[in-house]
This record gives C-alpha cells, sequence and structure tokens, in this order.
C-alpha cells in the first residue's frame, strides 16, 4: 500500500477541490454562452421575420413580393440564411436564398400545420439551421411565412470556446497545484523542524522543547502542547530518578544496619543477653524494610489500578475509635493526649481498608511529631461536599510551601526528621492516594493553637452514586 506524505495529500486535495469548482464553473459558462449566442441568433430571426413580412404585397388578389424573387446560386456550399413562403396547402409561393440542393431542401421541407415558432434542423450534410415560421393572414390569404439562419457558426464558435477551456483548465489546474505544493511546503516547514528537534528529545534530554514560531495558530497549539506533555514527562523522569535514589537508600539503610550490627556481633563472643538484644534490634530493622516494601507495593497497586476499592456504606466513626484504640499505647509511650470529638455518625461510601490505613497514617503522624504533653484533636464537620474528618497536632507544623510536596513519596520536611521518628516518607503519600481512590481529598493547613491541621473528606452515599453514574 502506497502511503502518500501529508504534503503530497494536501496538494492533491487542493488540486481535487480546483477541479471539482473549475469544472461545474467551466461548463455553466458554457450553457450561459451557448444560451446567450442562441438568443442572438432567434432575435435575428425575429428581425428577418419582420422584413420579410414588410416585403410581401398584394396585387388585386395576387400575392407578390417587392424585389425580384431569386436564390443564391452558389448557396450549395452551405445554407447561410433565407426566407420561405407558402400558401395553405403547402406550396412554395417564394423561395428567397433557399439552397437548390435537393437534400438539404428535403430538410427544410415546408413546415407541417402548426408547427409555429423556433425549431433547429439538421441537414444531411451535418449542417444545422435555425429556424422561425409563423402563420399570417394577408388579406384574404393564410400564408406561412419561415425564415432560417445558419447555426454552424455559433456552433463552430463554441467548439473554439471548449476547446480553448479543454486545454486552458488542466494547465491552470496543474498550477494550482504546483502553487499548492509550494505553499503546503512552507506552512509545513514547521512541522518538519518540530519533528526533527522532537527526534532528538530523548530521557537524557529532557529539557529541550519543540520550536513555538506562531502560538496562535494551529501548529504553534500543537508545539506548545507537546511542549508541555514533555515538561509533565521531565518531572516524571524527576520524580521516577528521586524515587529511585530514595527507595534505595531507604532499602539500603536498613539492610546496612543489619550488616553492621552481624558484624560486630560476630567480632567477639557474647553472653546469650547480648545476643538477644542484637537479635532483636536485627529484627526491628528487618520489620522496618518489611514495612517500606509493603507500603511501596500498596502504593504501586493503586497507582497502576490493579487493587481498585471496594466502595461500601461506612461509618468513620467507628474506624476513627478502632484507629484510636490501636494507636492509644504509642501516645502513652510519648505523654500525648488524644481528644476525640466526632459529631455522630459520619457516614461516607468508602473502600474501608483504605479508609482505615488513612486515618491510621495521619493519627500515626500526629502523635509522632505532637510534641510532649501535647494534644491530638479529632474532630469532625459536615459540608456541602460530604463528611469531613479533622486532625489536629501541636507539632512544628507543616510550611505552606511544602504542603503539597509531603504528598509525594519519599517527601520529608527535614531529612532527619522523618527518619528519626522510624518514618520513610511514604505516609501521606498513602493517604493521597486511599482519598483519591474513593473521590475524596486531603487538605493540609496550619492549626489555630499551633501544629498542622490534616482535612480528610470523603463523598456521602448520595454524591458517591452520583459520580458512579456519571462516570
Amino acid at each position: 500500500m502506497t502511503v502518500w506524505r501529508l504534503r503530497t495529500r494536501l496538494t492533491a486535495w487542493f488540486a481535487g477541490s480546483i477541479m471539482a469548482i473549475l469544472v461545474p464553473f467551466l461548463a455553466g459558462i458554457l450553457a450561459l454562452e451557448w444560451r446567450s449566442m442562441r438568443a442572438a441568433l432567434d432575435h435575428h430571426l425575429s428581425e428577418d421575420l419582420e422584413v420579410a413580412a414588410q416585403m410581401l404585397v398584394r396585387f388585386d388578389s395576387v400575392v407578390g413580393w417587392r424585389s425580384t424573387m431569386d436564390t443564391d446560386p452558389g448557396y450549395d456550399a452551405g445554407p447561410q440564411r433565407w426566407v420561405e413562403v407558402y400558401n395553405s396547402g403547402g406550396e412554395p409561393l417564394f423561395l428567397r436564398g433557399v439552397p437548390r440542393s435537393a437534400a438539404i431542401r428535403a430538410a427544410i421541407a415546408p413546415p407541417p400545420p402548426g408547427s409555429q415558432g423556433f425549431r433547429t434542423l439538421k441537414t444531411p450534410a451535418g449542417a444545422h439551421v435555425r429556424t422561425l415560421t409563423v402563420e399570417r393572414d394577408f388579406g384574404d390569404h393564410r400564408l406561412w411565412v419561415r425564415v432560417a439562419r445558419s447555426e454552424d457558426g455559433l456552433r463552430q464558435d463554441l467548439s473554439d470556446l471548449i476547446l480553448l477551456f479543454s486545454i486552458g483548465a488542466p494547465l491552470g489546474v496543474l498550477a494550482a497545484a504546483f502553487a499548492g505544493h509550494l505553499i503546503a511546503g512552507r506552512a509545513l516547514a514547521p512541522l518538519g523542524r518540530m519533528a526533527e528537534r522532537a527526534r532528538s528529545i530523548s530521557a537524557e534530554h529532557l529539557a529541550e522543547r519543540l520550536p513555538v514560531e506562531n502560538a496562535d495558530d494551529e501548529l504553534g497549539r500543537l508545539a506548545t502542547v507537546f511542549n508541555d506533555t514533555f515538561a509533565r514527562l521531565e518531572s516524571s523522569f524527576e520524580r521516577l530518578k528521586r524515587f529511585t535514589a530514595d527507595a534505595s537508600h531507604e532499602l539500603r539503610t536498613p539492610l546496612t544496619a543489619i550488616r553492621s550490627v552481624g558484624e560486630v556481633a560476630l567480632r567477639e563472643a557474647h553472653d546469650e543477653a547480648a545476643y538477644r538484644e542484637i537479635i532483636g534490634s536485627m529484627l526491628e530493622e528487618v520489620e522496618r524494610l518489611s514495612r517500606v516494601v509493603e507500603t511501596l507495593l500498596m502504593l504501586s497497586r493503586w497507582e497502576s489500578g490493579g487493587a481498585r476499592p471496594a466502595l461500601e456504606t461506612v461509618d468513620l466513626q467507628a474506624i476513627t475509635d478502632d484507629v484510636v484504640g490501636q494507636v492509644a499505647v504509642l501516645a502513652e509511650e510519648r505523654d500525648v493526649t488524644i481528644d476525640v470529638r466526632l459529631a455522630g455518625p459520619l457516614v461516607v461510601v468508602c473502600d474501608p481498608v483504605m479508609a482505615r490505613q488513612a486515618i491510621l497514617n495521619v493519627v500515626d503522624n500526629a502523635i509522632k511529631f505532637t510534641r510532649p504533653r501535647g494534644r491530638v484533636t479529632i474532630w469532625s464537620r459536615t459540608t456541602a461536599e460530604g463528611q469531613e474528618l479533622i486532625v489536629d497536632d501541636e507539632g512544628a507544623g507543616i510550611p505552606p510551601d511544602q504542603r503539597e510536596r509531603v504528598l509525594q513519596r519519599f517527601y520529608r520536611i527535614g531529612e532527619g526528621r522523618g527518619r528519626a521518628e522510624g518514618g520513610a516518607g511514604l505516609g501521606l503519600a498513602i493517604v493521597h492516594w486511599a482519598l483519591t481512590a474513593n473521590k475524596g481529598r486531603i487538605a493540609i493547613d496550619g492549626n489555630p493553637a499551633g501544629g498542622a491541621r490534616i482535612v480528610l473528606s470523603l463523598p456521602p452515599p448520595d454524591a458517591s452514586r452520583a459520580a458512579q453514574n456519571r462516570s
């Protein structure tokens, strides 16, 4: 299968469009020109008829002609014009200019009764004659008067015009196609430059962009869209690089700790208590490593769509009470008070496992970063968008310029801050993905009493069903 280049296709479409417009246009011109020439010929025939009527005279009871009746002796070569007068019986009274050829005269035999008006006759020799026949009362006589002129001159002019159009139209279309080819090449030149630049952009050169010569035309908008795509791709690659580096670091840290503890234990003999302590330290690092791997696998499944939320109607109050019971020991160890102020049942539609994980991560972070003898307050409110669960802590808070970034994987406000608390910078990333998968959202603000405020929003049952119907 032959694949035409875009420039060639545009040229072909342009030439075809010109031809499609030109052929009916020229055909219309020919039709109008023929109609105009025929109308002029008919006008001359009408004038000939008036002259012929004035040439008839009446002598007593005999109809006569004002001039001598004769024929054109050399008219056999082709009829030009003539006048015929017949009586009511079809007998010729006057024939002026009528050719003497029997074949031609047979073709223009006396008009049949009732055949008045204009007619076109074709002789055996191929000549065309235009006639005008009328019936006139001349005294006591009823006469048929017919005038005729040759149409061959008109037909020859029309043939010359057709020949001119037949030669000129294809040449005009070829010239237009050539011009269209040049114009298409000039118009598509920016597209070619964009293709060359795009071919040079690779994973190592994602900072390059396509040239935008005119941002207001179609090619400019296309280049802008591609540049935006490259910018998002560059950002994705940067996040992937950071993720790879952070993941490697998070996985390498516990492995290094395990190796170091093991090497120290092998250098010299220890008693049973020391070995137990060493093994316990190694198991803590193994547990931390397992949590990081499990969290990464969870995020990977959610992002790839492999783990779809099992939506059902749940009460966030029950889930929150369960989470608070689970982290009560941690809060007691850190001397942090948990104050739950939920205003009755919080009925929403979500995946209970994802919702529990999100609430657990937020409350766990709030406890870890709240100052000793501080307070973590969990309260709720109902809005037009659904139910909101708010967690306020009394820690250092999250700076406004970093509230979006903390939702990214492995991001920490301070490199030592999260690691000292045993975190990997994945907690809020999990919360973000869990709420997004359940048609909810997370918002980060400042606690008026000092610290951070995390707002978890989930839709009510009616809103969730409406969203599913729209999707």
